[in-house]
């Protein structure tokens, strides 16, 4: 028995066989008469019997298996059908005298590649070997051109995994519907207990008045995040909005607490090498059993991670930590109280949603407990506070807002409780935010419109990807990809595609060139992997649409 380092001295365009073969004499013979590096294989070990060979085959778990049919211990049939089990895409070829033929029938029918009779002969081994060699190529191949195809369509599946979530999280579907979508996403959603980490991260400063910029030092964050949490299969990576992301935390009762723990650390610890010019923040949830609470949880979450506009020194986000904050930073000068309470509404209008205005009001007269002053002045200074925080914030922006000079949105002394004041500063924060929103398209529709004729002049450059067009717009690449998605109704890599093939169309019928050479013409180096997408989107080869396929 034999097995050998399949990490040194072997090629990648190799592939590993491993032969099974209880005749010494047999065994011995096909490892040194074949010169296996000459026709593309690294032989990686052999074994007297399934038994023995099965811990070996599934440590090297080689591309090739040839074995015996009859031998002691474990027979050829019994190895070959684990081996099919826990590694389909091994090819199998089975050596068998003439009467164990009905056996080999058996070996057929349960896929092996080829059958050879005893004894065997070098030249037809070879001749074998070639052949297995072309079609494994071949295989091996369309797996990197699938693969590269579906990395370059992660755009879509990220446009799709955001959607999933967010129909999870607002209870839209059932729990079958979330088992079913996540199986055609390939998410695995099976666990005891989940928990939601949320995190919000963006340039120091990001105003949403104005399309996120680019900056290389939340992208190069944004990587090592990504990165940390593929590193864990228990945590699931989803993209909430521009600036905000969900980790759903998966695992047991007990290691609940760990689980979300090692995924708050490793967070901030991405987060803080960026220093100030990146602000964060971290907030998590309460472990659920059920599928059908995790909206439960992630209502926990944002509740908590809305805490950062009243206290925005606070990274790691709590409860506990957001009342101690208001605690210790509860002035007892009306002038640094005015400050505060201005500085935390025109941080909330600057990048707050519509969604968290309920929640910011909440923390906003949660402020007011303990206060010696009346709760109804309290009431009307936190009205005065929201609408001239609004006022001030829309003129920052160089934003015409002459609808708040209107008499419905002018405080006035007829608010007298929580709920009055309530539904005052959501009117107040709601027109601010949509005004502020505006502000934001604007802008947002020249950067699309910049950089769909950067993609248009320059989609023939094999290099050009959504990194490189949100870098030349200066947006963000998260921005980008949410915005040209809704606006475009495509994601970048499907209009980028589209352009391509579209024009490859065009030329396959209107000029004489190759495919090899219309393939470079738009922006592809590799022709086979042109012809691998042009199939993909088109449905038929370049060839079959040059001579009148489907359309």
């Amino acid at each position: 028995m034999a097995a050998r380092d399949t990490s040194v001295g072997r090629e990648d365009s190799m592939f590993k066989v491993f032969l099974v073969e209880d005749e010494i004499v047999v065994r011995e013979g096909i490892r040194k008469n074949i010169p296996w590096e000459a026709y593309g294989y690294f032989y990686s070990g052999d074994a007297p019997d399934g038994e023995l060979a099965l811990p070996l085959i599934r440590r090297i778990q080689p591309d090739l298996l040839i074995t015996d049919i009859k031998m002691p211990f474990m027979d050829g049939l019994e190895l070959i059908e684990l081996v099919r089990k826990e590694l389909p895409m091994t090819k199998i070829i089975i050596i068998s005298g003439y009467d164990d033929f009905s056996y080999a029938q058996q070996a057929i029918r349960m896929g092996v590649e080829q059958y050879l009779l005893k004894p065997v002969v070098k030249g037809k081994m070879v001749e074998i070997l070639s052949a297995l060699h072309k079609k494994m190529k071949a295989e091996q191949q369309q797996q990197e051109y699938l693969e590269r195809f579906q990395r370059e369509v992660q755009e879509y599946e990220t446009f799709a995994r955001r959607r999933f979530f967010e129909q999870i999280v607002t209870g839209t579907l059932s729990v079958l519907e979330i088992s079913e979508t996540a199986k055609t996403l390939n998410i695995d959603m099976n666990a005891p207990y989940y928990n939601i980490v949320l995190f919000s991260l963006s340039s120091a400063g990001y105003d949403a008045s104005a399309p996120e910029s680019y900056s290389d030092t939340v992208k190069v964050i944004q990587d090592k995040i990504r990165q940390f949490i593929s590193d864990y299969p228990e945590f699931i990576l989803f993209t909430w909005n521009v600036t905000t992301y969900a980790v759903l935390v998966k695992g047991s009762q007990e290691d609940m607490a760990e689980r979300t723990d090692e995924c708050i650390s490793g967070i901030r610890s991405c987060c803080t090498t960026a220093g100030r010019d990146v602000d964060w923040h971290i907030a998590c949830g309460a472990p659920v059993s059920r599928l059908s609470a995790i909206p439960l949880c992630f209502a926990k979450a944002s509740r908590i991670l809305s805490y950062r506009y009243i206290c925005p020194e606070e990274h790691i986000l709590s409860e506990a930590i957001c009342r101690d904050f208001q605690r210790r930073n509860r002035p007892g000068e009306e002038r640094d109280k005015k400050d505060i309470n201005q500085k935390s509404i025109r941080s909330f209008l600057s990048s707050g949603a519509n969604e968290e205005i309920d929640r910011f009001i909440d923390q906003l007269l949660q402020s007011a407990e303990g206060e010696s002053v009346s709760p109804v002045l309290f009431i009307r200074y936190l009205t005065m506070m929201v609408y001239f925080a609004a006022v001030e914030y829309l003129d920052s922006i160089g934003c015409r807002a002459d609808s708040f000079w209107s008499l419905e949105l002018r405080p006035n002394d007829s608010l007298m409780t929580p709920q009055e004041l309530r539904e005052y500063a959501r009117r107040v924060m709601g027109q601010a935010i949509e005004l502020r929103d505006r502000e934001s398209k604007k802008q947002q529709h020249d950067l699309l419109k910049r950089a769909i004729n950067f993609i248009d002049e320059h989609y023939r450059d094999e290099s050009i990807s959504l990194d490189r067009v949100a870098k030349e717009v200066n947006i963000s690449p998260n921005y980008f990809s949410a915005v040209f998605s809704q606006e475009v109704g495509v994601t970048f890599i499907e209009y980028l595609t589209g352009k391509r093939i579209e024009e490859a169309k065009h030329m396959l019928r209107q000029s004489g060139k190759r495919s090899s050479e219309i393939a470079y013409a738009v922006g592809y180096k590799d022709p086979h992997y042109f012809s691998f997408v042009f199939r993909k989107v088109n449905g038929c080869t370049p060839s079959e649409y040059r001579r009148g396929g489907r359309q």
